[in-house]
């Protein structure tokens, strides 16, 4: 099983866009672990009706505990092209939910994994060819695709993003349209998203399990660059996203949303930036901030002090929580 892919996909509460990904997946090179996170019964009685319709042999876990599972049924021997369907309790976040399907491939014996979002769709074989490449060099520690929004499709989302000496993100190519993006080569990056993002756990690990949903791959992107390894986006392996999916069915406070990006953010560059470029970078973040606002015509300083007063008090956090979430999302600032 070292030598296999393992796709790991990530449910919750959206089952019509977990089977269109899947779907458009092609499916005889690879094994795929479908995590449900924590959905509502119903959602996980239409994953199930679909599952015994298209893979009538899959097998069937309870998370995040799976590991004696495997052990009792003796499914470690599995032959390659298996489909895994996980079942969490609880909603675990996004890093604590995919850690739940690496946890299965680590067990069972995999190297190679990708993580991948269920808001998405595969173009071609594009997984095919992000496999290639990332056993093709031992320096390669992730590879990811080129990213372009479901609607518009002609538009890019990003193809990774180069992160500076303060911290700061950019993406490449971001909002360009397909022309005016390379279609064939390669590109070494200092950032991949974690809505498709393949990679080697030998090499790399799980996820970051700090954060509860967004910033892991932020953390992941620090954490490969400290082990000396590269992450390259391949512009001719492409997938669609249904950018932002996810994140609405929790809360539609725009405020709330931002304050907890930059809480998570801030939190994570402190742990990885000199104090001195933390600072700076803290400045730098909160200027940001006042031009979101400004164009959500929400900006005031009340709000902004509110704002900041939450993210700054997060800085210590040792971990990010599902309460922390909800509480800091929908928080009227």
């Amino acid at each position: 099983m070292k030598d296999e892919l393992f796709i790991v996909i990530l449910n919750w509460n959206g089952w019509h866009d977990t089977i269109f990904c899947i779907e458009s997946i092609n499916k005889g090179s690879c094994n795929i672990v479908l995590v449900d996170n924590g959905s509502n019964n119903e959602e996980v009685l239409e994953i199930q009706k679909y599952l015994r319709e298209k893979f009538s042999n899959y097998i069937e876990l309870t998370g995040p505990e799976v590991s004696q599972q495997i052990i009792d049924s003796n499914h470690v021997s599995l032959n390659n092209n298996g489909f895994y369907f996980i079942k969490n309790d609880e909603n675990l976040g996004f890093a604590g939910g995919n850690n739940v399907g690496l946890d299965l491939v680590n067990r069972i014996g995999g190297r190679y994994a990708l993580l991948l979002n269920n808001d998405t769709v595969v173009y071609d074989n594009s997984i095919e060819k992000l496999f290639r490449l990332l056993k093709s060099d031992k320096h390669i520690g992730a590879v990811i695709p080129q990213i372009r929004y479901f609607n518009p499709s002609d538009v890019i989302w990003n193809c990774g993003g180069k992160i500076n000496f303060l911290g700061i993100r950019k993406y490449y190519y971001a909002f360009k349209n397909i022309n005016e993006t390379p279609q064939n080569g390669t590109k070494v990056v200092d950032y991949g998203t974690g809505c498709c993002l393949m990679f080697d756990l030998d090499k790399v690990g799980k996820l970051s399990e700090k954060f509860f949903f967004g910033e892991e791959d932020m953390e992941f992107a620090f954490r490969v660059k400290k082990l000396g390894l590269k992450i390259i986006c391949d512009f001719e392996s492409i997938i669609y996203h249904k950018v932002g999916s996810s994140r609405d069915l929790i809360s539609k406070n725009s405020v709330g949303k931002m304050t907890y990006h930059y809480s998570q953010r801030i939190s994570n560059l402190a742990d990885n930036l000199p104090k001195s470029a933390w600072m700076l970078s803290v400045g730098l973040h909160m200027l940001s901030s006042i031009r979101l606002l400004i164009r959500m015509k929400k900006f005031n300083l009340r709000t902004f002090s509110r704002i900041w007063k939450e993210v700054l008090k997060n800085t210590n956090k040792e971990k990010f929580l599902r309460e922390d979430f909800i509480s800091i999302s929908n928080k009227n600032y």
